[in-house]
């Protein structure tokens, strides 16, 4: 059997083959993926005692900035990722990369039941949060990114027609969308004032839904923005002055009253 060493050199060895070839990769959104199907399948092979893929390691970390880097995959955004069902399986792709860091150990089956297997289970959600901050913020803040690119294909496609002659059924589509994305922006808003994450990890995350605050803001009802900007009215108490530049920017966001674009579907 394998002393951990050898297993630790041998993993090193598989990844190192692994990216030795990212130059010949066609573009970026080929490399997202290749780089996500590598990581997955390391994923796959975690156990309990071993844990997850960590940043730590060079090789991880490596796989984890060509997944990660939002500028070269949506500045100049390849074929691919102009059509709206690629880039949202994309954007769901690295969403379920960060829920898994935090999913981790879940599922094992414990014998415990009702409130003692509650606990056990908010036990290790917390432990995830401690070992793994720095994986799941990395691509929280990835999907901000994502989730922009998604924002600008909707706003392209609807605004060439009139909205009183969008039918009911794109409608529905456009509310949902904008539903969903609005949610997605708000929780990683709140994180501000959640302290499991460290502030270096909140300023990764808000860092990026500030450079995109407008475009989410404007796919929320007013009430909606408010409501969200009132739920951030105490979110100075004890704010790390690292923070405090991104929150403005988000407030400022949140405070426009008009209603235009995708909003009027919300």
């Amino acid at each position: 059997m394998p002393t951990p060493i050898l297993t630790r050199r041998l993993r090193s060895l598989f990844l190192g083959a692994l990216l030795a070839t990212p130059a010949a990769w066609a573009d970026s959104y080929t490399d997202f993926q290749q780089a996500s199907g590598q990581l997955e399948a390391l994923m796959a092979k975690a156990t309990p005692q071993g844990g997850l893929p960590r940043l730590g390691d060079a090789d991880v970390a490596a796989l984890f900035a060509r997944m990660s880097d939002a500028p070269r995959l949506f500045q100049a955004p390849v074929a691919a990722l102009q059509d709206m069902n690629q880039s949202v399986a994309l954007c769901e792709r690295a969403t379920n990369l960060g829920k898994a860091y935090y999913q981790f150990g879940l599922a094992l089956p414990l014998p415990l039941s009702g409130a003692e297997l509650q606990q056990a289970r908010k036990e290790q959600v917390t432990q995830n949060l401690a070992n793994y901050g720095d994986e799941m913020s990395t691509f929280f803040a990835f999907g901000m990114h994502c989730h922009a690119h998604l924002i600008g294909l909707m706003e392209a496609e609807f605004s060439t027609q009139p909205a009183q002659e969008v039918s009911g059924a794109e409608r529905m589509r456009a509310r949902a969308f904008s539903k969903g994305s609005s949610t997605m922006f708000a929780n990683v808003v709140q994180f501000v004032q959640v302290p499991f994450w460290n502030v270096a990890q909140k300023k990764r995350m808000l860092e990026a839904a500030a450079q995109h605050a407008t475009a989410n803001a404007n796919l929320m009802a007013p009430p909606l923005r408010e409501r969200l900007l009132i739920s951030l009215a105490d979110a100075d108490k004890d704010l790390d002055p690292a923070l405090a530049p991104a929150l403005a920017t988000i407030r400022q966001a949140l405070a426009v009253t008009s209603c235009a674009g995708l909003c009027q579907y919300y």
